[in-house]
């Protein structure tokens, strides 16, 4: 009997302001983010591939991938508001990132 193991994604956070977030917020933003991808029963290493496809603009999404991106965005937004509860500043680079 073989056991077939499929590769976890880690959800990370990026972007050239993650310093000034505490390591709560950096938590709270994972938190969100996974809950997204969960509710979607989606995989978010499909959700960054579809992403990556569409950014790249060099072939036409498929239907799923183009479901895929929703979710991607989704996430990534509520990453982004769970982590910056609270502060003042808009004009912040921060995103969710997978490997």
């Amino acid at each position: 009997m073989q056991a077939t193991m499929e590769a976890q994604a880690t959800i990370r956070i990026e972007g050239k302001d993650v310093g000034i977030a505490s390591q709560d917020d950096i938590v709270d933003g994972i938190r969100a983010a996974s809950e997204v991808f969960s509710r979607h029963q989606a995989d978010p290493l499909d959700c960054a591939a579809a992403d990556e496809k569409r950014y790249r603009g060099d072939a036409l999404l498929t239907p799923q991938e183009a479901a895929w991106c929703l979710i991607w965005d989704e996430a990534n937004y509520a990453a982004f508001h769970a982590l910056t509860l609270g502060w003042l500043s808009r004009d912040i680079d921060i995103q969710i990132a997978v490997r």
